[in-house]
């Protein structure tokens, strides 16, 4: 195919302008004729026209068409013909007979046959066109006249008209919608008798709408009559046939008990419920003892305040004619849950390509089906002039056309749930600008070293500029991560990146840059870790291998040597102290006092471990007594006490023998090693009351058999 050029099509644009095609109709009265004297069979309506045709006019084919009119004694004749439409032409009709003309008044006969020829003369171009000369027989071209049209009642869907003929043959009607432009034509013809009135039912008709008709008709010549002048007549109302189709939605509010019913439906036209529609009534009725109400409205949707509990609701269209069916829910709004709106909603505009504005959307996630999609555009400075469409729960689109360009519209979608509204979801948008709302405000609240989290705002579009769409892309070098928005989206977090890495995050509007943040990811503190493991693992592998080398090398090479220091006998010889180990070492009995329960000092006595059951009872027996006497303080050899710590062998060493006696005026203690320690307890052996104790002496004994020494100390128990 060949492709034209822009000079190309300009120049065919321009002749196609300049030329267009004219429809020719000229009517001669038989009184407007004069004859010409050149020629007496020649009648014409100016006498320029009488004479032989000139050399340098231009003579064409017309198709050409001729009617007798009998009632005004006129011929009209009727051709197309294409001309400049800068140029007025002047037309006129030559009439010539084939016998010689008295009068050009009578001219017009039934019985005459006359060619008719058409002269066209431009007096701006200077040339004349001239057609062939176009034989008729005026009783075969005879036209009837213009019938005249009357209303004369209508129904509901019916319009009866009546007319006069003004010969015998027949009749045709159409008929058109007030204010629209394409006619329906009758397809009965009716017949028609000279002087008769006909009637005609026009049926099939819309209720309540104001219609135009007319009518022509023939008789004998087959040519058809003007058109008869149009007359109006209106349909009756009819009673609504139809329910409308009501979802609803619940919503709760801060009082207790009570809650918003939001019912919407869908506009019926005409179509679809048989009959006009001057409003809605809802009716709400409780199921217990509450009182219901009845509301009117004009609009397609209604907010109701009911209350918990099961309910019915009916909306109902009326007219004139009366109430239509109602559509009825029945309802408990405590139990009723909010479902979810659609997401992703966009408006775009290919004006002035197409005069339609494209709604798109994606369903809702939920897990109940849609049944349906309700789609809802209004003007915004005129609420009142809304109108809906409905899609099947499967489309995700719908165009919305003859829309105002000087308008911006209110465009709102909602999943319908078989009686269930989901939230609405709406936008702004117009026929020149697309959608009105525009993403601004691009920034990074977020980082992590794989996550970049970003956040945007969505505000009135403030440019004239149309956009199909805006994304957020985040880019490095050729690879890059793409995400279209939406104005229910203000947040996103883009995943599976590099840490420690630059990248540009991007806002575009369509294909185009409106903002750009560079941004970085995280360092990865793992990746560091991961690094330096195998380095301290090797460090470590090394140090433990030299350890064991060197401990390795040592033994192989030096021998392990004796050390007289660590010897028994050596340990001896360097005791400073063994020279002392006779001497007399005794502890300080002030170390070993402790306080009793009366808050007093006593003291624990020690002695020889006992060899046998009976004597570790005797020592408990000693040990209970011990508390009660005081031993003078002895003195202690500390420089023995120190160095017998240190000594390595093992040393002759004496146990002295200890022997406590105490005395009392009316008894007497026997110690254990005693003879008489078998009578102890038959002589009651220690007195058990605090007065008795403060009477008695005790002398404590201590026998040293290695030092042949004997210390006797008296002591007077408190």
């Amino acid at each position: 195919m060949d492709t034209w050029s822009p000079e190309l099509l300009l120049a065919a644009w321009t002749v196609m302008n300049l030329l267009c095609v004219f429809c020719h109709e000229v009517t001669v009265k038989d009184s407007d004729l004069k004859l010409c004297k050149e020629d007496e069979r020649v009648c014409v309506t100016d006498l320029r026209d009488c004479g032989p045709r000139p050399p340098s006019s231009i003579q064409k084919t017309l198709n050409m068409s001729c009617y007798y009119q009998v009632s005004h004694r006129s011929m009209t004749c009727e051709w197309r013909q294409e001309s400049n439409r800068h140029t007025e032409s002047d037309v006129s009709l030559i009439f010539s007979s084939g016998v010689k003309v008295l009068f050009c008044h009578g001219i017009f006969s039934p019985a005459t046959v006359l060619n008719i020829t058409a002269r066209m003369k431009n007096y701006v171009m200077g040339r004349e066109i001239w057609s062939q000369p176009h034989a008729v027989f005026l009783y075969d071209a005879v036209r009837p006249s213009q019938p005249l049209l009357t209303a004369v009642s209508s129904s509901e869907d019916s319009v009866v008209v009546s007319w006069g003929s003004s010969s015998d043959g027949s009749c045709r009607l159409r008929y058109r919608v007030d204010h629209a432009h394409a006619w329906t034509q009758v397809p009965d013809s009716v017949p028609a008798r000279r002087d008769q009135n006909l009637t005609y039912t026009i049926k099939d008709l819309l209720p309540f709408t104001v219609y135009r008709a007319a009518v022509a008709c023939r008789g004998e010549s087959r040519i058809w009559s003007r058109w008869s002048s149009d007359v109006s007549a209106r349909t009756l109302d009819r009673v609504p046939s139809r329910p409308p189709e009501v979802c609803y939605r619940v919503e709760r509010t801060d009082s207790g008990g009570s809650f918003l019913l939001h019912l919407m439906w869908k506009d019926l036209d005409l179509r679809d419920a048989g009959g006009r529609i001057l409003g809605y009534q809802v009716r709400y009725e409780p199921v217990k003892k509450q009182r219901g109400f009845i509301q009117n409205v004009t609009e397609v949707t209604a907010l109701l305040v009911v209350k918990e509990g099961n309910c019915s609701v009916t909306v109902s269209a009326f007219n004139a004619a009366g109430f239509g069916p109602a559509a009825r829910l029945s309802m408990d709004p405590l139990r009723q849950s909010t479902l979810p709106a659609v997401r992703n909603l966009w408006v775009s505009s290919s004006f002035p390509a197409e005069k339609i504005l494209r709604v798109q959307w994606e369903k809702p996630a939920s897990v109940l089906p849609v049944s349906h999609f309700a789609v809802q555009w209004r003007s915004e400075t005129r609420p009142s002039s809304g109108r809906w469409t409905t899609e099947d729960g499967f489309t995700n689109s719908t165009d919305i056309q003859d829309v105002d360009p000087d308008e911006s519209y209110l465009i709102t979608v909602v999943p319908v749930y078989n009686q269930q509204c989901g939230s609405p979801q709406s936008l702004s948008a117009s026929l020149q600008r697309g959608a009105l709302m525009e993403a601004v405000g691009l920034k990074v609240v977020g980082v992590t070293k794989t996550t970049v989290t970003v956040v945007w705002a969505w505000q009135k579009k403030s440019g004239p500029i149309r956009v199909k769409g805006y994304s957020v892309m985040l880019e490095k070098d050729s690879q890059r991560q793409t995400l279209s928005v939406f104005p229910d989206q203000w947040q996103h977090k883009l995943l599976n990146l590099k840490p420690d890495t630059e990248y540009s995050l991007l806002l575009l509007a369509d294909n185009a840059s409106i903002n750009k943040i560079p941004v970085r990811t995280d360092y990865d503190e793992g990746r560091v870790a991961a690094t330096a493991t195998p380095l301290l693992l090797l460090a470590v592998t090394v140090f433990i291998f030299s350890i064991l080398s060197r401990t390795v090398y040592k033994s192989y090479f030096f021998r392990p040597i004796s050390s007289p220091r660590a010897s028994a006998t050596g340990l001896w010889l360097m005791d400073p102290n063994h020279q002392r180990t006779a001497e007399r070492n005794i502890l300080d009995i002030k170390d070993f006092q402790v306080t009793d329960i009366v808050g007093e000092k006593s003291v624990i006595t020690v002695g020889p471990q006992p060899s046998s059951e009976e004597d570790v009872h005797e020592d408990a027996s000693l040990l209970s007594i011990g508390h009660l006497i005081r031993l003078s303080v002895l003195e202690l050899d500390t420089e023995y006490v120190s160095d017998a710590a240190v000594t390595a062998e093992p040393r002759s060493s004496y146990h002295p023998d200890y022997t406590v006696n105490c005395r009392h005026p009316d008894r007497v203690f026997i110690p254990e090693e005693s003879p008489e320690a078998d009578t102890r307890e038959a002589n009651g052996w220690f007195p058990q009351r605090e007065e008795e104790r403060r009477q008695m002496t005790c002398e404590y004994v201590r026998n040293s058999s290695f030092l042949q020494e004997t210390d006797v100390e008296t002591l007077q128990v408190l």
